[in-house]
């Protein structure tokens, strides 16, 4: 038996003696209420029966709408545990050792739940490397996705120097337009413009 093992079993006992103690509790309290027989010996079946059945809906085998039913029962149930624990009790001493019995109850609970060996931190290593290469991979492969040439590019590199091409070309288009925008117009204000000839205006059109 190795330590991890060893330790879930001890809190596996610190959780069954106190369900044991909680469960002592419930019947004194029920027989202070007046219950009698099986009726104060059921009563914990009622409670902390049903606590325990919440508890292991909130595991990982069961749907999030059961976790959180789950949820709701555990905490009810251990609140009704609680007050008869405390209602239990004879004095100051039995109310804290009441609220101890199912804070212990709980926290054992728990507790065994977080006890892992040493090979989960290289299971969740060998995931975040992993969860890393993708990462890298999808990184050095997005120009492939967005790499809209007739050819596709060889590499980045290739990709990149295409896209700068193109744009210089469509840089180098607009502003010849742009020019020949000018030299039109400015030939356009020419032609408008009106000429004296033997006192008479006339206006230049072109042929």
């Amino acid at each position: 038996m190795n330590k991890v093992s060893l330790v879930k079993g001890i809190t596996k006992l610190y959780f069954a003696g106190a369900l044991a103690g909680s469960a002592t509790h419930i019947i004194t309290a029920s027989h202070k209420m007046g219950g009698t027989g099986i009726e104060a010996m059921v009563t914990p079946l009622m409670i902390d029966g049903i606590a325990i059945i919440g508890m292991v809906m909130r595991s990982e085998d069961f749907s999030k709408r059961t976790n959180k039913i789950g949820f709701i029962v555990q905490c009810v149930m251990g609140a009704m545990s609680l007050a008869m624990n405390v209602a239990a009790a004879h004095n100051l001493f039995g109310v804290a050792f009441g609220i101890a019995i199912v804070s212990l109850f709980i926290f054992s609970e728990w507790l065994g739940d977080q006890i892992e060996g040493r090979e989960v931190d290289g299971q969740t290593a060998a995931a975040a490397a992993a969860e890393k290469a993708a990462a890298e991979l999808a990184a050095a492969t997005a120009w492939m996705i967005a790499c809209q040439h007739p050819t596709r590019c060889a590499s980045e590199a290739q990709c990149s120097t295409k896209k700068a091409a193109k744009a210089k070309a469509q840089k180098t288009i607009k502003a010849k337009a742009k020019t020949r925008a000018i030299q039109a117009q400015a030939l356009q204000s020419l032609l408008d413009t009106p000429v004296v000839d033997d006192a008479r205006v006339t206006v230049l059109r072109a042929a």
